[in-house]
């Protein structure tokens, strides 16, 4: 395999995914050994899916007329890809100085354009909502085979958890889906069951600190939430249903196990 460093060019087609395997690999190696660059591309991924989320709502609501929605329309356009290319400099600069104050700098300005969270794992929790509906964004990884999504799962998770088996519980597995955080890549997990109804299982870096067990409710939800040496964990769930209550169950007993 070729030792030389990936190109902004490289970079972007690993995010729009028009590497093959091997260049693919590649990527990724260099990403694991340079947090800052890494951390950058999730940022990419980050605005790669919110376009796709934005189409998708464009294409479910577009009238009979052809005049473009306002964030298709050409300025709009123009000042996003003057922010990308803004970004790209960033990235430049932080692929020289990986451990440099620039590269803290530039994650600095995208945790405060992702918001700070005062509450534990609502980023888990607002993915789920994200994910729940009937029409929802398309998903990285769409498969109900479980070896498949632990290989997929531990491309970005080295010794991560793997998403439980919920097939005694009804729930079986859609699909996986790449996003990003403060700390870096995170991943979400969809399952649903016969009617419908879909549980998340969510996981991230959790930074210098981990994060204690325990729940929460939230706008018709329950999340709940753990941690080991290197992710946050969380399982977010609708309230009062029953087909969803068995899975809380399992969970609590498996937090509260740990807490022992």
């Amino acid at each position: 395999m070729t030792t030389r460093t990936p190109t902004e060019n490289d970079l972007l087609a690993y995010v729009d995914r028009q590497l093959d395997e091997t260049q693919r690999r590649w990527v990724e190696h260099y990403l694991a050994q340079h947090p800052a660059a890494a951390k950058t591309v999730a940022g990419w991924q980050t605005d790669t899916q919110r376009l796709r989320i934005a189409l998708t709502r464009a294409a479910d609501v577009a009238p009979a007329s052809d005049r473009a929605p306002p964030y298709l329309q050409p300025q709009a356009i123009r000042r996003r890809i003057q922010s990308r290319r803004q970004t790209r400099l960033a990235l430049a600069f932080t692929l020289l100085f990986s451990l440099g104050a620039g590269g803290i700098a530039g994650w600095q300005f995208h945790d405060m354009a992702m918001g700070r969270r005062a509450l534990p794992m609502e980023d888990a929790v607002r993915a789920y909502q994200l994910f729940s509906q009937d029409k929802t964004p398309v998903l990285d990884m769409v498969a109900d085979n479980r070896d498949a999504m632990n290989n997929w799962l531990s491309r970005y998770f080295i010794n991560g958890a793997s998403p439980p088996d919920l097939d005694a519980y009804g729930f079986t597995l859609v699909g996986g889906r790449l996003m990003a955080t403060e700390s870096g890549p995170s991943a979400l997990i969809v399952y649903q069951d016969r009617q419908g109804t879909r549980v998340t299982y969510y996981i991230r870096p959790h930074g210098p600190v981990g994060m204690k067990s325990g729940k929460r409710e939230t706008r018709s939800l329950l999340a709940q939430y753990w941690s080991d040496n290197q992710y946050n964990y969380a399982m977010v769930s609708p309230l009062n249903n029953s087909s969803t209550a068995p899975v809380q169950n399992a969970v609590a007993t498996y937090t509260a196990a740990r807490s022992l």
